[in-house]
């Protein structure tokens, strides 16, 4: 009997490279991307490349037998599956618009690795994290509140994707509900007429960026009419996760509970 070959995964998705860091499956991961962070798990790994480019000299020096891409799926290159076809390498595609998606995405990991227990013990944890978040803000008053992913243009978590989710579970409304896109762009007018009782800036690394924040800070003081900006109730999240459909959007969601609510 032919010995069972090792799984060897890289990943150009910084989700999916942080679902399977999460999951204690980060022996597997070979290569990551160029947009990973060097952190515990990255570290030292071969960078193979991003949704734009794949270094396939690369990829194949590292032996992947696995690959994790991040594509809608009418917009996955054909050219990426012919080489994969041709290198002998599994192309995983993973979907990470919604909660439920998310701890899919667990699971299946968990089969690609051969850690089925480790993926449907990550996907219930971060159920139970947002069953603990939902049960904290309960019977409290819904806050109208705008997620923010850019202050420059404006750029909203909208509706039925996972930041609005978490931002209901957390105890929120979501002002961009009535968008009925996924990321709008909207103007000012727009914001004023949505008249946040809370705006939540979200800033990756925001900690490393602190021009980008102050420059933030500026645009949205400008907006005195706001009650988010009346009350002082336009918060900053830095955290290099906050955006990211990963292991960690069960803090994400503490963090949105913390505005919204505070202490409670």
């Amino acid at each position: 009997m032919a010995a069972i070959s090792a799984v060897r995964v890289a990943s150009i998705t910084p989700a999916g490279t942080d679902l399977l860091i999460g999951m204690g499956t980060a022996n597997d991961l070979v290569g990551v991307s160029n947009f990973d962070d060097e952190r515990e798990g990255t570290a030292g790994k071969p960078r193979i490349g991003d949704y734009q480019s794949i270094d396939w000299e690369k990829l194949s020096a590292v032996d992947a037998n696995v690959l994790l891409v991040q594509y809608a799926a009418d917009r996955m290159p054909g050219f990426v599956t012919q080489q994969c076809a041709a290198m002998g390498i599994r192309i995983v595609n993973l979907k990470l618009d919604t909660i439920d998606e998310i701890c899919q995405a667990m699971m299946t990991l968990g089969g690609v690795v051969r850690e089925t227990d480790a993926g449907t013990l990550a996907a219930a944890k971060l159920r139970g994290q947002l069953d603990t978040v939902a049960q904290g803000v309960k019977g409290l008053p819904r806050v109208r509140a705008l997620v923010v992913t850019s202050d420059q243009d404006f750029s909203l978590a909208g509706p039925g994707e996972f930041l609005d989710e978490l931002l209901t579970v957390a105890g929120g409304e979501n002002a961009a509900a009535g968008l009925g896109k996924a990321y709008p762009a909207v103007d000012r007018e727009m914001i004023v007429k949505m008249s946040p009782d809370v705006v939540i800036r979200l800033i990756p690394d925001g900690d490393q960026k602190p021009q980008v924040v102050e420059q933030g800070d500026k645009i949205w003081a400008s907006m005195s009419e706001l009650p988010a900006v009346k009350n002082h109730r336009v918060y900053v999240v830095t955290d290099w996760y906050c955006e990211m459909p990963g292991f960690r959007v069960g803090k994400i969601a503490e963090k949105f509970a913390e505005c919204l609510h505070g202490n409670r």
